[in-house]
């Protein structure tokens, strides 16, 4: 009898609390983002079903991000929407992970193989093209400091897109734990809003993230030297 007036007044706020974090799937969610960006982080793969891994995979984040960065920022705004739809949009965000964390992997491991491969032949960096070729890229130098200025803007975008997916499951594991109780430092609605602030800039920054790594990407396969994905001439040896 006692026990049942406590949970009328709304007293115990605890077990209401135990029983969602034990139940939940968004909380299941933020385990599976951890054991995911750790389990993809150390891949740096060279090919993938006989082609060029970082040009296969490059693709994928490039639509990706902006959608998720979309996804995310509308999640932001609607409250509502973070109940309804935040469990597949959190499923979203980790596939979007993933293939941006194995992307910028692949992209590491090329970036150290062109660099090796200019080293065997001599060449510290590519030459920009004489004559009426095709312009380098602005900003001055050769294709090694190019290829290290993508590397760094892909490592970059890896842990926007990591820390995005974070904010957003927290998000979602908020907007869930306030469905289930009014109870606790969590349900406060000052801290569901600064969150949902925090995921927004996160989210632009992604996207313009994405944009700056993709255009520099683009601008060295086929302004540097003009020759090929290669930038620059090809060299002996090379494919």
């Amino acid at each position: 009898m006692t026990e049942t007036a406590l949970s009328e007044s709304g007293a115990p706020a605890g077990p209401p609390t135990r029983r969602f974090f034990r139940s939940d799937p968004s909380v299941l969610l933020l385990v599976a983002t951890v054991v995911v960006a750790v389990a993809v982080a150390p891949f740096e793969l060279s090919t993938a079903f006989g082609l060029p891994a970082h040009a296969l995979f490059l693709h994928v984040p490039v639509v990706l991000v902006p959608i998720l960065a979309g996804v995310v920022i509308a999640l932001a705004v609607r409250p509502v929407w973070r109940v309804r739809y935040g469990l597949a949009a959190g499923v979203f965000a980790i596939v979007t992970m993933a293939a941006t964390v194995l992307t910028a992997g692949a992209g590491e491991k090329l970036r150290d193989e062109r660099m090796a491969r200019m080293k065997q032949f001599g060449g510290g960096a590519a030459r920009a093209p004489q004559g009426g070729g095709a312009r380098a890229p602005q900003g001055g130098g050769g294709e090694g400091s190019l290829l290290d200025r993508h590397a760094e803007l892909g490592s970059q975008l890896r842990l926007l897109v990591a820390l995005l997916t974070l904010l957003l499951v927290v998000l979602v594991i908020l907007a869930r734990y306030q469905a289930a109780t009014s109870e606790g430092l969590l349900a406060r609605p000052v801290i569901v809003t600064a969150v949902a602030a925090v995921t927004v800039v996160v989210a632009i920054v992604s996207a313009i993230w994405v944009v700056r790594t993709g255009h520099l990407g683009a601008e060295m396969t086929w302004h540097v030297g003009g020759e090929g994905p290669s930038g620059g001439a090809p060299r002996p040896g090379s494919p």
